[in-house]
């Protein structure tokens, strides 16, 4: 029995397009943010002004556009472009190459960040490990940010036309909700994985 791998479904048939939605941040403990050594003076003002802006004005918007690369490197690749603005102004930049690994499962992303709407001002490189799960309709991302550790899960609709997102580390956690808005043409996947994997 042939069947696709989870990471081709994830990126390849689900993720490919255009994405529109809200995104939420929230401080859940300020003594452990506040006591964590390891974040930095840059990166605690630039929680306490994510705090502000959702405290004033609510949900950012979030947009992300994935593009599917299936003949690229060993397994496929996508490229993501995510954007998070509040009245069209930019808070958040965020560009991604998703390296897939022939067990059809791990990923290793390669992201660009900045923050705020003035380029290369903070910004920053740094590379992070992934995982695709249940047959491609869910995702765990571990990823540094803010100068901590976040884990990161999100869960497919079972229509595969939204997307759900929750972001947590030991201070803070993020809600992501979004919607498709175009769906790209998928380009052919070579070869399939086969034998017993989900």
């Amino acid at each position: 029995m042939t069947t696709t791998a989870p990471s081709h479904v994830y990126y390849f048939e689900v993720g490919a397009g255009a994405w529109r939605g809200t995104f939420t941040f929230r401080v859940t403990s300020w003594r452990r943010f506040l006591r964590a050594r390891e974040i930095g003076a840059k990166n605690r003002l630039l929680v306490i002004a994510l705090c502000v802006t959702q405290g004033l004005s609510g949900a950012s918007r979030l947009d992300s556009t994935i593009v599917a690369k299936p003949r690229e490197g060993d397994f496929g690749e996508a490229d993501n472009t995510v954007r998070l603005s509040k009245f069209g102004v930019t808070l958040y930049l965020l560009q991604e190459r998703y390296v897939l690994d022939p067990d059809g499962r791990k990923v290793i992303v390669h992201a660009d960040e900045q923050f705020g709407p003035v380029p290369k001002v903070l910004a920053r490189t740094f590379t992070y490990p992934a995982e695709i799960r249940e047959t491609g309709m869910a995702s765990t991302y571990l990823m540094p940010l803010l100068g901590t550790a976040w884990t990161a899960t999100y869960q497919v609709a079972a229509d595969r036309r939204a997307l759900a997102g929750e972001l947590v580390c030991d201070w803070a956690k993020a809600t992501e909700k979004a919607a498709r808005t175009t769906r790209a043409t998928r380009a052919p996947v070579s070869d399939s994985t086969s034998g017993d994997r989900p």
